[in-house]
């Protein structure tokens, strides 16, 4: 008979999850919020050091941006100008610290994280962190002079064109975060084929409706000559696009061979 009073075996997780947990050290709430009080602090520490390079770099930023586009702007009031250099220098010293800043985020989580979460999680950040650094790099050096350079054409003889620098910034600022959003197209297409919710094939058989997409989005970001701008801004979106959709097919491949050695299929 079985013994009532014999302690309870406890039941080992199944295989598939024994690679993935590893022992860590509990932690009480406390060393969670001690943790996470020094990682804000050295967060902030580097944008602080960051800042003070940005400093340097603003009026230069300012003065480069203003030659590749209006050639001239205003101020309005006596504060706009150093405002304005300050909020470029918090920009640009985010930009800077934002390795170190994310490094610091990743070691307050990793101890939550899976072992497979610990791989791709990295990669996935980083290159997400690249692609919005190339996007807002391209509409800084790019698309916000040709857009302004387009405007211009509407003026007719007898108007003179003041651009006050707040307005300026602001529209660099809007076309920056927009651009970097749409370079996260293979970060997006690679997560949904990693997750399952799409295949690299229907990506393919929905390049015409891509298509519609971005040259929408193109003439919305860039108004005015739709020949000319929505042209030159369309075609880096459809490459981009067809690199996601190829992309796919490599995240499928390593999907579908993982699934083959673990008798899935």
């Amino acid at each position: 008979m079985n013994n009532p009073h014999r302690p309870l075996q406890e039941v080992p997780p199944p295989d598939d999850d024994v690679g993935e947990l590893e022992v860590t050290p509990q932690m009480s709430f406390l060393q969670h919020l001690e943790d996470l009080r020094k990682a804000l602090w050295k967060s902030a520490l580097a944008i602080a050091a960051g800042m003070a390079g940005g400093w340097w770099l603003a009026p230069r930023v300012l003065q480069d941006l203003i030659a590749r586009t209006v050639k001239h702007a205003v101020v309005l009031s006596p504060f706009e100008a150093f405002n304005e250099r300050f909020k470029l220098t918090f920009i640009l010293g985010l930009g800077i610290a934002l390795p170190i800043v994310f490094w610091q985020a990743w070691a307050f989580v990793v101890p939550g994280l899976l072992k497979k979460e610990r791989t791709w999680v990295p990669w996935l950040a980083s290159g997400s962190m690249v692609l919005f650094a190339l996007g807002a790099w391209a509409a800084y050096a790019y698309v916000v002079p040709l857009v302004v350079h387009v405007l211009e054409q509407f003026n007719v003889p007898g108007v003179s064109t003041e651009i006050r620098l707040s307005l300026l910034l602001e529209f660099t600022y809007n076309l920056a975060i927009a651009c970097g959003l749409l370079m996260q197209m293979p970060m997006v297409a690679l997560l949904l084929t990693a997750i399952g919710l799409v295949t690299p094939r229907f990506l393919l058989r929905q390049w015409r409706a891509a298509l519609v997409v971005i040259f929408v989005v193109t003439a919305l970001i860039t108004p005015g000559d739709v020949v000319s701008a929505q042209l030159i801004m369309g075609l880096p979106m459809v490459l981009l696009y067809f690199v996601s959709v190829a992309l796919s097919f490599l995240v499928a491949r390593k999907r579908e061979q993982k699934d083959k050695e673990e008798g899935w299929s």
